[in-house]
């Protein structure tokens, strides 16, 4: 007896989101995209071939002019936005590697560096940020390093195709 044969596959449908806690000297670093009116963490979207690690490094300079290193996944989201369309996002906690906070224009109007207390109470900052930022203010800073080949962030593993160079 052979195998049922399964109808194709829809189109993609899902979005791939991601954000970041930059926790340092007690301070969180979030900002304000001209389009919100809350702030946020940094956060954005990953672009194809890209992978997760890669866009939030590359989102998070591109808004903030800091460099990081991305560390543990602090919380996931899943939302559906339309029948046929969804969004995943990952906010993970980072390390500081180099730069000056800034705004980034077009995209960010404003980056402030509240103090961890202030952000988890701040009406101002966005429900889904502030969640996250307490997570990280819950984790000890620094982290053990992967030993497998291929990532650096505890617990997720992102695979990224390469073609074979000829």
């Amino acid at each position: 007896m052979s195998a049922p044969s399964l109808p194709p596959l829809p189109p993609p449908h899902t979005r791939l989101g991601v954000g970041g806690v930059l926790l340092r000297n007690g301070r969180v670093l979030v900002n304000r995209a001209v389009y919100r009116t809350r702030f946020t963490i940094p956060s954005g979207y990953v672009e194809p071939g890209e992978g997760i690690e890669a866009g939030l490094r590359r989102e998070f300079e591109e808004e903030t002019g800091v460099r990081v290193l991305v560390g543990p996944l602090l919380l996931t989201r899943h939302k559906v936005i339309t029948p046929g369309e969804s969004d995943i996002y990952f906010a993970f906690l980072l390390d500081y590697q180099g730069g000056s906070a800034e705004a980034r224009p077009p995209e960010i109007a404003e980056v402030r560096e509240p103090t961890l207390e202030e952000a988890l109470a701040a009406p101002w900052i966005s429900e889904l940020s502030r969640l996250a930022i307490r997570l990280a203010g819950e984790k000890a800073l620094g982290w053990p390093r992967s030993r497998w080949p291929g990532g650096e962030v505890p617990g997720l593993l992102s695979e990224t195709f390469h073609p074979l160079e000829e």
